[in-house]
């Protein structure tokens, strides 16, 4: 799959996630809440009139422009970041010619122990990942036509000190 390209989506997949993401609201603390309405009754309030799943009318498919207009962002500085972090990090590409985006940059912690301002390694922290997920297009054969689901990916972006958990045997 080129970036130009443009591709077949299914709508309910699509649909799914747009009103998963229009629903979910973040509170102050970073906590994903509940959405407070059910997708379905969002989109007739949102959207009078609209087809539902069982119209018959409904599309099967729906074209996709995935290009991405926004390619420039300076990557020098996140990769300095990286490096200069009391918790380290390196990245690796992991490639998958039947994902779009084919190639994404995951972070590996250096250490499993955070450095201190010195360098040295300080057993009193420990260094651990940073994870996000995130969607991509998974690319599927069926029969002579190629189709893209929606899939969701964990990957790592960076990683951060933490004190150990301590456990007390009783």
């Amino acid at each position: 799959l080129c970036p130009k390209c443009t591709t077949l989506l299914q709508p309910r997949s699509l649909l799914l996630v747009l009103l998963a993401l229009l629903s979910a609201s973040t509170s102050p603390l970073g906590k994903v809440t509940k959405p407070r309405l059910k997708p379905e009754s969002l989109f007739k309030q949102v959207y009078p009139g609209c087809p539902t799943q069982k119209d018959s009318k409904f599309p099967q498919t729906v074209r996709v422009n995935v290009s991405i207009i926004n390619t420039n962002q300076d990557t020098k500085a996140s990769l300095d970041v990286s490096s200069r972090s009391l918790s380290p990090w390196d990245y690796r590409i992991d490639e998958d010619p039947n994902r779009f985006p084919q190639a994404i940059a995951d972070a590996e912690c250096r250490h499993s122990r955070c450095v201190n301002p010195d360098g040295q390694l300080d057993h009193g922290l420990n260094s651990i990942p940073i994870t996000q997920e995130i969607l991509v297009l998974r690319r599927e054969l069926k029969g002579c036509q190629q189709s893209y689901r929606l899939e969701k990916k964990l990957i790592t972006v960076g990683c951060t000190c933490v004190t150990p958990l301590v456990r007390h045997q009783g």
